[in-house]
């Protein structure tokens, strides 16, 4: 049996609050694990030094947590909740480009990836995945003003939020047919985006004096992620083929960096198949960018979970003419999100 890792009893929420008797089951605590604890901790007891984590999650654990007086229990239900109107409307985006039946294993594929059980732990990925996937559809709808309020409230859960911006001027462009010369309430609608990422910037200069504080704390969580300089995808390369040519393979951390490793260049390569299969092209530019920003700081650490918003792949596998192609990748999928769930409620970092 494998016993909670030695010396990470801090990620564990048991050790950080005192939770409702059925929270301290095996079954349930570990969906609070790593992250869990500060979102919690901070609908809880306000910011202290947890700056990297981004405001509307915990906002929206607070809110309910009042109605139902459990902060475990709100942060759960928000993810779940949050968690099947991202599915919902992930599938009515697909299905503006192609047949159901694309949709409906996009969808499969994307609850079998290897750290999908993110979706439903108190983490802000699925409020993520709801925001973005709904900003996308109303964007393809040329719903302009609601398009721009979600990303607003993206630009506020995660700091790639801000990335939806780029791509609704994209879409902007494409949809209206203009040039931006003709000013409109539509295209003034869009500069919305970033005023939830402002008004944390501005709330971070308050209360820690420097706007931009959030970045700063980012480097404050031992993963050697660098923070004051752009580092190079080579040099990042470069570093993860050190640790993998001399770490011994014993160690956890050789297996974790090659599951980055591998999982990073795997979803490249699936981008690419969505450029050839001429997927819509402001969903590969905001999937790069996501990609971009975690890979600019000179570690792949996270990068599995980060992935899971890189959506095009998903609609990349469904594409794919070979069955046995598709039935690989599933088999592989759910050996590899069995193995990371264990690991990651037992203390062991895998995103």
């Amino acid at each position: 049996m494998l016993l909670y890792r030695s010396g990470q009893e801090f990620t564990n929420i048991l050790k950080t609050t005192t939770p409702e008797s059925f929270v301290t089951s095996p079954l349930i605590y570990p969906w609070a694990n790593f992250d869990g604890v500060h979102y919690i901790e901070i609908a809880k007891f306000g910011y202290t030094t947890e700056a990297g984590f981004f405001p509307l999650y915990p906002i929206l654990i607070k809110i309910l947590s009042l109605f139902i007086g459990n902060y475990f229990i709100a942060a759960i239900l928000i993810s779940n909740t949050s968690f099947v109107v991202g599915l919902i409307f992930f599938h009515k985006l697909i299905k503006l480009d192609y047949p159901n039946k694309i949709a409906n294993q996009a969808i499969i594929f994307l609850l079998i990836f290897p750290t999908s059980f993110f979706f439903a732990a108190a983490y802000s990925e699925s409020l993520f995945l709801a925001l973005l996937m709904s900003c996308l559809y109303f964007t393809r709808k040329r719903m302009w003003f609601l398009a721009s309020i979600l990303g607003l409230l993206l630009s506020s859960t995660r700091i790639v939020g801000i990335l939806i911006l780029p791509v609704l001027f994209w879409e902007f462009y494409t949809l209206e047919k203009t040039n931006f010369k003709n000013i409109s309430l539509k295209l003034i609608s869009l500069f919305l985006v970033p005023l939830g990422l402002l008004s944390y910037m501005i709330f971070n200069y308050i209360h820690w004096g420097n706007f931009m504080y959030f970045i700063k704390a980012q480097g404050m969580f031992s993963n050697n992620r660098s923070v004051d300089q752009v580092i190079l995808f080579p040099q990042t390369l470069f570093r993860y083929s050190k640790i993998i040519a001399t770490v011994p393979y014993q160690q956890y951390e050789w297996w974790i960096a090659l599951v980055e490793l591998s999982l990073t260049f795997f979803v490249l390569t699936l981008l690419l198949f969505g450029f050839k299969q001429r997927m819509r092209i402001s969903y590969l530019i905001f999937s790069i960018l996501v990609l971009l920003l975690p890979i600019s700081s000179g570690t792949l650490s996270g990068m599995p979970r980060y992935v899971l918003m890189t959506f095009p792949i998903y609609i990349t596998i469904a594409l794919f003419k070979n069955k046995y192609l598709k039935i690989t990748y599933f088999i592989l999928c759910l050996f590899l999100l069995t193995i990371l769930w264990t690991l990651f409620t037992k203390g062991y970092y895998v995103a």
